[in-house]
């Protein structure tokens, strides 16, 4: 038995006991513990602990992460302020808690009294056993409870207050109470993230604690209510009295907490919560005055400089926005406010181009938020991990980030950022390699609507603005509610000033009119957007649309102009510097489809390879598809059939339309009877292949296969631009 201050652990059994009492575990839980009881006083890394309790799996990072926080939260141990188990910032974890075996000699000091060679046996022969318990233990253990199951602090959700003053700008006074309640309360309960509201608002098994704000004589009376238990409260007056009304709320609510000593109240405190209202409800430009207030007031204060900096790349303002970033100094900041600059400094990077500086606040975020054990800070790290590894193609790690996010936050929460990877060509698949997308499109639909109910009611524009964005990406969504929901974000994000969001709707409403065939639709939103190049990727993927609009009414209309348009902005785009390689290889690709169309079919030809190897060394398999079938196009064409075979020969498992159909007409070419029915029968097997079966069926009617009929019976490579998973009504 394992002692260590008032708790007891069987290493044999892998129990837990406070005094006389089992604390329940997980049996991962469990098996952390055992390892850091066994290695007291040395700092572990976390790959440590990954490769000893985690070999395999998906979310081996999220699971430790997760466990760290159980294991915490059943010691009632405080990172900040720990007893147990220290982060080592850049390194891994420490156990400080002395640990005695009293019925039996130290096994330290016992080893020390060996020889070297002896005390590396013992120390070996020691881990092995209890590694082999543990593994034991774990193969006959029931299933793994809910990690809800073994957390020891209740859950809690605290709502933004009610404003029903009549006066909006109050709005201010409920956030800094809502701050000062969370302050008192984080120790003793597990704080629901606000991303997880929508969901968990109208749920029976979480407590919720709400507030309600209301005039009454010249004075407010405030409303507390906790499940059956309810308390009013006079407030004389909107000031610094929020802290001693939130002890008054906590007192009368008997609600738990250890007393936190608050910062003494200034008076510029005042104006930063008007401006975190102003964000969230008004719009970035009032926010970014109550900002500069806050500062004018408390110049060092941390939050709204760093508020005011992203305010800065929000608006557009980059050059004011890296002199704020820089300028900000986290050595009294707070671990939460650390971890927040992290997020916000490495968004700013991203927006900017700069993938591989972004990863690497990126990092810092994560292992400053795991010290808070906050989920929402630490899954915002991930799903910042996640796109810099996007940027950089690095697609198995972007796998596992985006994995981790998922799993800490659920779906809702990253539906806004996922779902804009689902540009058809304007960007390639979410996994790279094999999946499109990691997002469940099916389960985020319900909780995305459920999600603009919820903010449509409580008043928060920002997170109204990206719900609704969010829900009009989703392809399972008919058009006819896509639209107007898109419409309505961009509306509200015109009205309450928030360019960012404003030039990112825009940018999808050219996309969303592209696919339905809309090309002039289309240039008229995307030219609404004012270019800023500095901004690099969302720059070269205006750019882009731009060029993928003009050749859609090309292709639609034959319009000689337009297509002439669109090979103009895809040259002007090869021609610079500054795009991804992702994207270069796209631009390509669409080149190549809109010189197919103007009969230029050499130059498409080695566009089309060019794009094929670019793909083929990014791993992105889907849309090198695109490229082998645009060369089996392009042969047909040329009247040879038998290079189009070879192409399709080497491909192990064909499940493309196109790439079926192509092969199917240059075995028919070719007189490859067999061959032509096979790839018939595997088409005839695909979904929604009716047209392709019966375009087939046309061209074999013709006394001969050539170009003309090929040119008009058979759906060209750059059909597919516009087969995506659009429900239309």
């Amino acid at each position: 038995m394992l002692y260590f201050l008032h708790f007891r652990f069987d290493p044999m059994t892998l129990c837990l006991y406070r005094d006389a009492v089992q604390v329940p575990l997980r049996p991962k839980v469990a098996q952390l513990l055992a390892y850091f009881l066994t290695h007291p006083n040395q700092v572990v890394a976390r790959e440590t602990l990954l490769s000893s309790l985690w070999q395999h799996g998906e979310f081996r990072e999220t699971a430790l992460t997760q466990s760290i926080t159980e294991l915490r939260q059943a010691l009632s141990d405080s990172p900040q302020n720990p007893t147990f188990i220290k982060t080592i910032p850049q390194q891994g974890y420490l156990w400080i808690c002395p640990v005695e075996q009293p019925h039996s000699k130290s096994l330290i000091s016992h080893v020390t009294k060996l020889g070297k060679k002896a005390t590396i046996l013992l120390t070996a022969v020691g881990l092995i056993a209890i590694v082999s318990t543990v593994s034991l233990y774990f193969l006959s253990a029931p299933k793994p409870v809910s990690s809800k199951a073994s957390v020891t602090l209740p859950t809690l959700i605290i709502p933004p207050m009610a404003n029903e003053t009549g006066v909006q700008a109050n709005a201010w006074w409920g956030y800094a109470l809502e701050a000062a309640l969370r302050q008192q309360l984080q120790s003793s309960y597990h704080l629901v993230p606000k991303s997880q509201y929508p969901e968990l608002s109208n749920s029976d098994k979480t407590k919720k604690l709400t507030l309600s704000l209301k005039p009454l004589q010249q004075r407010f009376l405030l409303t507390a209510s906790l499940a059956s238990e309810r308390t009013e409260l006079i407030v004389e007056q909107l000031d610094e009295n929020f802290t001693a009304i939130a002890m008054q709320v906590i007192t009368q609510l008997a609600l738990k907490t250890e007393a936190i000593d608050m910062a003494p109240f200034n008076r510029g405190m005042r104006d930063y919560y008007r401006g975190v209202q102003a964000l969230n409800e008004q719009g970035p430009k009032l926010a970014k005055a109550y900002f500069e207030a806050a500062v004018m007031q408390m110049p060092d204060h941390i939050e709204s400089q760093l508020e005011l900096a992203q305010i800065c790349w929000w608006l557009g303002d980059i050059q004011s926005a890296h002199k704020q970033f820089e300028h900000i100094s986290l050595s009294t900041a707070s671990i939460a406010t650390q971890a927040r600059y992290h997020l916000y400094y490495g968004e700013f990077l991203k927006a900017t181009g700069q993938a591989q500086q972004a990863l690497q606040q990126a990092k810092l975020a994560l292992d400053v938020a795991q010290q808070s054990q906050q989920v929402e800070l630490i899954a915002s790290a991930y799903q910042l991990q996640a796109d810099a590894y996007w940027s950089l193609q690095r697609w198995d790690e972007y796998k596992q980030a985006m994995n981790s996010a998922h799993v800490l936050v659920g779906s809702r929460s990253f539906a806004y950022s996922e779902a804009q990877r689902s540009f058809y060509l304007a960007n390639p698949p979410a996994a790279g390699p094999i999946e499109k997308t990691l997002l469940n499109l099916e389960k985020s639909k319900p909780v995305l609507a459920q999600a603009i109910t919820y903010y449509q009611q409580t008043a928060q524009k920002l997170s109204l603005i990206k719900a609704l964005f969010a829900y009009g990406q989703n392809y399972l969504v008919p058009v006819s509610e896509s639209e107007p929901s898109l419409l309505n974000a961009l509306e509200l994000a015109q009205q309450g000033g928030y360019h960012h969001l404003e030039m990112q709707v825009l940018t999808y409403l050219g996309f969303f009119y592209i696919q339905l065939h809309q090309g002039e639709k289309a240039l008229d939103y995307l030219k609404q957007i004012t270019p800023e190049p500095r901004f690099v990727p969302s720059y070269e993927q205006q750019q882009l649309l731009i060029g993928m609009a003009q050749m859609d009414i090309a292709l639609q209309t034959g319009d000689e102009e337009a297509m002439q348009s669109a090979i103009l902005q895809y040259q002007a785009l090869l021609k610079s510097d500054d795009i991804s390689v992702v994207t270069r290889a796209n631009v390509k690709l669409l080149l190549s489809w809109t010189l197919i169309k103007a009969g230029e079919l050499e130059s498409a030809e080695q566009l089309s390879l060019e794009a094929m190897q670019a793909y083929q060394t990014l791993q992105l398999q889907e849309v090198e598809t695109y490229a082998l079938y645009t060369q089996m196009y392009i042969h047909l064409l040329n009247g040879e059939p038998q290079q189009a075979l070879d192409i399709i020969s080497s491909q192990q498992h064909p499940s493309s339309h196109l790439l079926l159909l192509y092969g199917a007409v240059a075995a028919d070419m070719a007189k490859e009877e067999a061959l032509q029915q096979d790839f018939s029968d595997k088409l005839t097997e695909l979904e929604n292949s009716q047209l392709l079966q019966l375009q087939l069926q046309q061209l074999r009617q013709q006394s001969r296969i050539d170009k003309r009929f090929i040119a008009e019976l058979i759906d060209a490579p750059y059909s597919v631009y516009c087969q995506s998973k659009w429900t239309i009504n």
